[in-house]
């Protein structure tokens, strides 16, 4: 029984993970789940609920009694959630087994565990509504109020509250470690201790032997020149950037985590960075991505695309996303994490992309909603912060809010990786007022349509801002969310819509749509917007011949 403790805590993590589909470093929405976390047990509800159904699936997987199973699989979990687990264990093990044991299904455990208290918010109606016999009596449960089993994740979070790289030594927003808004949300910085060499900048330092933009090339040629001079200057070397959500920030909770097939003693071994990341993955999305591509799992980005095209612009990206941001947290929190200096830097090439939370919440109304002129008040506000703080011949991408209607379209009779369809899960987290976008995650087409309206309008306010504005230091262009172009690209390739959903949220585009996103961008850009990537290096290849890799990431 005492190895209960790290499947039981880190499934419950997991499932408040999944259930708040990329809101989970978002402040406005955990206050509001704790504000409604009394209706039908919200959180605690859900989490207990898909705990209690993975345990009974893994143990029914591998044919094991739960307590030689959870014997087992305690040392399949990192040993930083040991006090957290030890604590639920304490808490709840007992009782759990007992009603598993009983033949009480998910819903009915945490019904009688007190856990669970609307009877009309359930995962498994069906067996429920055909139980004859009340609930088994079991005493309220209460833990330890001295300790506190989160803090250790709370202590993580905490870190990234204020989206800056956790370990920067030198406050130069950029850092040599991935994890904790470090380097795999910005290129890696070459000297942590020196907050005048940092990527993208375009003045020289002192020392011009230096590497002093970390883009890998440095050092003086036989005539005593500096490599970056003779190789870069004057190539149009420009940044990417996107100021945005977790669309931006590409959230996914890994599938095999919450698929009781695939959960084998290697699952979890990336968790820490996984939830040190937030669990997003920049390294891998449509505009900062530069991981390499592994079966399976297509890496392509802007920013590859900008790379290959002038080598000078290795490692100048930069990933301000933030999970569950709109836009008047872009404005006011998120913008001003964008490190460029108007007076030493390059250019930028940035989008800014809010695709869905300015018309999502968990709140089963349309007065959350941003209204059009709240909308355009926020994104002025941030274009006027960027235009004093850009450098001359940068370029701002809009992206407009995404079609929402595609979810339930292709998902909802579909099965989850828990073994219900996505519909039911939508009720489910309806139902308990925690779900992170009412109007598209829903069961009722008036409200998805309308959710959709506003999204259009919403998105209709870039288009005006291109005609009615103008910015000093750089120009603007609109671009649809496209999800459509990538539909249409996948289909012709043989695919199915729902393959290109991320299978845990429901919600977001995954890691193949990613890919097709940014061929999408790149493609429409360049035909439209040449000028905005920059001319081709002549100096390449010889790049490449003194430096190699120029120091990877």
């Amino acid at each position: 029984m005492q190895r209960l403790k790290a499947f039981a805590c880190l499934f419950a993590l997991l499932a408040l993970s999944s259930s708040v589909t990329g809101s989970l470093f978002s402040q406005d929405y955990w206050k509001h789940v704790r504000a409604v976390n009394d209706n039908g047990g919200g959180g605690n509800c859900a989490a207990c609920t898909i705990v209690t159904s993975l345990l009974k699936q893994v143990s029914e997987i591998n044919n094991q009694p739960i307590e030689n199973l959870l014997d087992e699989i305690c040392d399949w979990f990192p040993t930083e959630a040991a006090q957290m687990c030890q604590y639920y264990v304490n808490t709840y093990g007992d009782i759990v087994i007992k009603l598993i044991d009983q033949g009480l299904n998910p819903d009915e455990v945490c019904a009688a565990m007190h856990i669970c208290t609307d009877p009309t918010c359930a995962m498994y109606p069906s067996q429920r509504s055909r139980r004859s016999q009340p609930l088994p009596e079991v005493p309220v449960v209460k833990g330890n109020p001295s300790f506190d089993p989160w803090a250790w994740l709370q202590a993580i979070f905490q870190r990234v509250a204020n989206h800056k790289p956790m370990f920067d030594m030198d406050g130069d927003l950029y850092a040599p470690e991935p994890v904790l808004r470090g380097s795999s949300w910005r290129g890696r910085d070459c000297h942590d201790f020196e907050s005048a060499y940092y990527p993208g900048r375009e003045s020289p330092a002192e020392d011009l032997n230096v590497d002093y933009n970390c883009n890998g090339i440095l050092g003086l040629d036989s005539r005593g020149n500096s490599y970056e001079s003779t190789l870069c200057d004057n190539t149009g070397a420009i940044g990417v950037a996107v100021v945005g959500d977790s669309a931006g920030a590409h959230f996914s909770i890994p599938p095999s985590y919450m698929n009781a097939s695939e959960i084998n003693r290697d699952t979890f071994d990336n968790l820490l960075f996984v939830l040190s990341n937030e669990f997003d993955w920049p390294q891998k999305s449509a505009y900062t991505g530069y991981e390499p591509s592994t079966p399976g799992s297509p890496v392509d980005s802007v920013y590859l695309r900008m790379r290959e095209r002038n080598l000078c612009n290795h490692r100048d990206y930069q990933n301000c996303a933030v999970n569950g941001a709109r836009t008047d947290a872009i404005a006011s929190d998120i913008v001003i994490t964008l490190a460029r200096n108007q007076a030493t830097d390059r250019p930028l090439l940035l989008f800014y992309e809010s695709v869905g939370n300015d018309v999502c919440s968990p709140h089963h109304t349309f007065d959350t909603m941003t209204t059009v002129a709240e909308f355009k008040t926020n994104v002025l506000a941030a274009l006027n912060y960027l235009d004093e703080n850009l450098p001359m011949g940068s370029h701002v991408v809009f992206v407009g809010l995404a079609d929402g209607l595609i979810l339930w379209d292709n998902l909802h009779n579909r099965t989850h990786p828990i073994g219900i369809t996505y519909e039911t899960v939508y009720d489910f987290l309806n139902c308990l007022e925690i779900s992170p976008c009412w109007v598209w995650m829903n069961s009722n087409q008036t409200v998805r349509e309308t959710g959709q309206a506003r999204a259009n309008a919403l998105s209709a306010v870039y288009s005006e801002i291109i005609g009615n504005y103008t910015f000093k230091h750089f120009d603007m262009a609109y671009h649809d969310f496209p999800f459509h172009q990538i539909i249409q690209i996948w289909e012709a390739q043989g695919g199915q819509v729902w393959e290109l959903i991320e299978p845990i949220d429901g919600f977001h585009p995954n890691q193949i749509a990613m890919s097709l996103m940014a061929e999408v961008f790149w493609d429409d850009l360049l035909a439209d917007h040449p000028t905005f990537f920059g001319e081709v290096n002549p100096n390449n290849e010889q790049i490449q011949q003194l430096f190699g890799n120029q120091g990877g990431y």
